[in-house]
This record gives C-alpha cells, sequence and structure tokens, in this order.
C-alpha cells in the first residue's frame, strides 16, 4: 500500500509539471519571459551605472536637451557607488547646463561642491570661455565666503537625508493620484521637494513642487497624465541651491504604478503576463523553483516551467 500510494503522489506530481509547462509553453511562444508581477509599484531595474548616467547626462547635454541631462545627472549624484571623480564630472556637467539655462544661483552651488571635494580644481586650458569664466567667479567667491560646506576637522558630516514613500500599486485610468509621504532630515537642509512623472516609460518627465509642511510633502499626479498601462514618476529634495541632495526613485529606475484600462485590471491584461521584463515577487513565490528548458526535438523552440516546492 505505501508503494501504491507513493506511486500515485508520483503521479500527481507528473500531471502538474506537465499541464504547468503546457501553460508556460504557450505563454513564452508568445514572449521570451513570463513575467511575475505581484506589485508593480514595488518592481524597479536595477538601473543604469553611475558612469552610464553620467554619460548619457553628457550626450544628452551635447545634444541641447539640457532636462534630460540634468535628469541623468542627478541621478548619478545620488548614487551610493558613486566615486569623487565621478562625483566631480557630474557636478561639472551639471553647473554647465545651469549655465546654459542661466541659472546662476544653481550653477554657483554645483561648483562649490566641487569645490568642497577638490580645492585645486580647474577646468582644462581648452574649455569654452563660456564655462571657464563662470568658474573662475565662482571659486574666487567660494574663497571670498569662507570655503562653505568645507568640513572643518572636528565636524560631523550632514545627516543624510531620506524621503519615505509609500507607492499605490494600480489606479483607474484618468483620475489624478494623490503622492504623499515624508522626509528625514535632521539637519534641515531640504529646500524643495519636487515631483517628477510621465505617462508611460519613455519621453520627458514633467516636474511639479511638492506642497511641504515641516517634513511631510504632498503633490499630485494629474489625471491627464495617468494613462494604461502605467504611470512613471520619482521624488527629488533639493538644498537651498539647488543640488539633489535625497530621491525615492530616480529618473533612471523611477517609481511605477499600473493603470487600470476600460477592460479592466492591468494585470488580468495578455500583454502584462508575456512582457520582457521578469520581475519575481520572492516573498509571494516563496519556495518556488523556476526552471526553464529548452526543446530538443526538431520542431519550433518551445520551454517549460517546471515548479518545485518544499525541495
Amino acid at each position: 500500500m505505501a508503494v501504491m500510494r507513493s506511486l500515485a503522489r508520483r503521479g500527481r506530481a507528473a500531471r502538474l509539471a506537465v499541464t504547468i509547462g503546457l501553460a508556460a509553453t504557450t505563454h513564452l511562444s508568445i514572449a521570451s519571459t513570463i513575467v511575475l508581477l505581484p506589485a508593480l509599484a514595488q518592481a524597479a531595474d536595477k538601473g543604469s551605472s553611475t558612469e552610464k548616467l553620467i554619460k548619457d547626462g553628457k550626450e544628452k547635454f551635447e545634444e541641447g536637451q539640457y532636462e534630460e541631462s540634468i535628469e541623468k545627472l542627478s541621478a548619478a549624484i545620488l548614487k551610493q557607488d558613486i566615486t569623487k571623480d565621478q562625483k566631480i564630472e557630474a557636478l561639472r556637467l551639471l553647473a554647465y547646463n545651469y549655465i546654459v539655462r542661466n541659472q546662476e544661483d544653481s550653477a554657483r552651488a554645483a561648483a562649490y561642491q566641487i569645490y568642497v571635494l577638490d580645492e585645486d580644481f580647474e577646468l582644462g586650458k581648452k574649455e569654452s570661455p563660456r564655462f571657464k569664466e563662470p568658474f573662475v567667479r565662482f571659486k574666487k567667491q567660494w574663497l571670498d565666503d569662507g570655503k562653505p560646506g568645507q568640513a572643518k576637522a572636528a565636524e560631523k558630516p550632514p545627516a543624510a537625508v531620506a524621503i519615505k514613500h509609500s507607492p499605490a500599486t494600480e489606479v483607474p485610468h484618468d483620475s489624478s493620484i494623490a503622492i504623499a509621504g515624508s522626509f528625514e532630515d535632521a539637519d534641515k537642509r531640504v529646500a524643495k521637494m519636487s515631483l517628477f512623472y510621465r505617462a508611460g516609460t519613455s519621453g520627458k518627465f514633467t516636474e511639479v513642487d511638492a506642497s511641504v509642511t515641516g517634513t511631510t510633502f504632498s503633490s499630485k499626479i494629474p489625471a491627464v497624465a495617468v494613462k494604461p498601462p502605467l504611470v512613471e514618476y520619482y521624488l527629488e529634495a533639493f538644498d537651498e541651491g539647488g543640488i539633489p541632495i535625497a530621491n525615492r526613485g530616480d529618473a533612471d529606475t523611477p517609481l511605477r504604478v499600473a493603470v487600470a484600462g476600460d477592460t479592466g485590471s492591468v494585470f488580468g491584461t495578455w500583454w502584462f503576463w508575456t512582457g520582457t521584463t521578469a520581475i519575481v515577487g520572492g516573498a509571494i513565490l516563496g519556495g518556488i523553483l523556476l526552471s526553464r528548458k529548452k526543446s530538443t526535438s526538431s520542431g519550433p523552440p518551445s520551454s517549460t516551467v517546471t515548479i518545485t516546492i518544499g525541495q
């Protein structure tokens, strides 16, 4: 009897594997990857490296796309793994953007941060006078102001600013999205909070100021931007000079909210389950193991998914 029960269990497991394999093959014939997305709003990709963000920011600047350049460079500056040299380069390009846009105060703030990092910093001899002249002026002002930002030996570095915000998972189309949260700012460095949003996954982000009361903030993504399949957005906090000092998401890895269409929830649409990005919710899948095997037959390529539980 024990042998028969064991065979019965194996038979049920085999039928389950075949059923799942057939279903997976159907989906994978449409697209190469199954999408497992329990919470779209939490599913940001790892995003570009700091070096790539700086490179993209430089290219955008050279193409005259200053807003996009600032977005990329701001994202780079806030990366945890950014090196000193990378930060100086990102700040230099950020200052260039502000100089071209005639934003003198922000350009000066970026230059001041460069001099804090490297007091001997100078632009190359072949650099355009359009940028060299302001940098010479900024350096003199920084010295005359007593080298602001340069920490004394006994001083502690400023406390980090942390933005706290929980994104929605899914919203109806053509309805505004309230964005609210709080931030930790022990040294009261935050002078401004901004919300950046866009419909879909491409194009420019639109910036709007967030309303700040104490250490809480609120803003809104207007209904006109809330179109299926999703909305992308991120939040940034700025100091008095207009330099970003904290973020929740960024231009390269924004937060995402699914937008339901006229036919219902985005989670029920065929394209949602046959997308190109696989995002697995570990807490939900638990001990489920997914593996793909290529077909060895001479027919059209297919894939199967085997799920093993409790192994």
